[in-house]
């Protein structure tokens, strides 16, 4: 199997520690970039992942980056801030995990894996105003994919349907599939209590 290549753009103080957490992965390729470079780098189409460990203002301009690529990739934050870090712009540039600056190596390698496979990975810090903790939100069964975020986002600016499935550009029974299992994981009984929790457990704001 081709490695999957993973970009890692941190400050010189956490990139060999990252990567070599990454490179225990045989099934990653591991590129370091400069974040300065980044906006010269022309991507490959395959990256699917990128890490960002650095101060929030070069965090942001890094995604804002990344959200531009043809094909953006799904983003896994290293912060400080991990509340302020997973905001609804954050959402929608593609970040799908929020760690805590200090993140360990379990930690780091258990988001690279729930990443990849669709799921969010959120430090407790980044739900409803939560205190900063050490402690990694662990996925669960409850986790929603990214598709499954994208609707949720959708739903709550009040889309129906017929425009989601415009907008994603699939069939409006797959957005349906999707609803429901939305509706399931976070245990609501419509799309305005799914909303209603989505925004309580800092997974959308309005």
């Amino acid at each position: 199997m081709t490695p999957t290549p993973v970009l890692l753009v941190a400050d010189r103080h956490r990139t060999a520690r990252i990567e070599a957490v990454l490179l225990r992965d045989p099934t990653l390729r591991v590129v370091v970039l400069d974040a300065a470079a980044l906006p010269g780098v022309e991507p490959e189409g395959n990256t699917a992942l990128v890490i960002v460990a650095l101060p929030a203002p070069a965090t942001s301009r890094v995604v804002d980056t990344l959200r531009r690529w043809r094909r953006p990739p799904a983003i896994v934050l290293l912060s400080t801030a991990p509340g302020a870090a997973w905001s609804a712009r954050a959402r929608r540039a593609g970040v799908r995990a929020v760690l805590g600056h200090d993140a360990s190596a379990d930690e780091i390698a258990a988001a690279v894996t729930a990443t990849r496979a669709g799921l969010l990975v959120l430090h407790p810090g980044a739900l409803s105003g939560a205190s900063a903790s050490a402690t990694l939100a662990r996925p669960d069964a409850s986790t929603l994919t990214t598709r499954e975020m994208e609707i949720l986002e959708m739903m709550a600016e009040g889309m129906r349907n017929r425009a989601i499935a415009a907008r994603l550009k699939i069939s409006r029974h797959t957005v349906k599939f999707h609803v429901a299992s939305i509706l399931t994981k976070l245990a609501a009984r419509s799309r305005t209590e799914a909303v209603t929790l989505g925004v309580r457990r800092g997974l959308i704001s309005l």
